[in-house]
């Protein structure tokens, strides 16, 4: 048998594709899991970065600062700042931090004490949840999974 004349048929091709195409399907809504989780993650991660940058923000500045959580928009902001959440990401229900003109808000006084205690849920596509937390005494932000 001469080199030329070596190689694969199509059908072993076809069948090698055929099986890459049943394995595809078959871990393709699991990545998508993976996928969402971390996008829940990196907003919750997100969110607690902004509640801190306004903490030491009132502090540094020392004047009090708000974080408005815009929860029917999927957004929230501080100063002029607008941040939306990745598509997928909503926010769980409302929060109880105590409402700005009808919206709930965080706020920080120049002491870094907040002017109130509370949580923001945040919630994917697969009902996977994240809480923020914000503790009252010292203004602690932190992220419950």
């Amino acid at each position: 048998m001469s080199w030329s004349e070596r190689g694969f048929t199509q059908f072993e091709l076809l069948m090698v594709l055929a099986l890459v195409a049943i394995l595809a399907a078959i871990t393709l809504p699991r990545f998508d899991r993976i996928i969402e989780s971390y996008k829940l993650r990196t907003d919750a991660r997100q969110l607690a970065w902004v509640l801190r940058s306004a903490r030491q923000e009132a502090i540094t500045t020392g004047h009090n600062q708000l974080v408005m959580l815009k929860i029917y928009q999927h957004q929230y902001e501080m100063g002029s700042t607008t941040y939306t959440l990745s598509p997928g990401i909503r926010f769980e229900g409302t929060t109880n931090f105590k409402e700005v003109g009808r919206i709930p808000a965080c706020g920080f006084t120049p002491s870094g004490a907040p002017t109130g205690a509370g949580t923001v849920t945040l919630k994917n596509k697969y009902d996977k949840k994240i809480e923020i937390k914000v503790n009252v005494g010292a203004g602690r932000v932190r992220i419950v999974e």
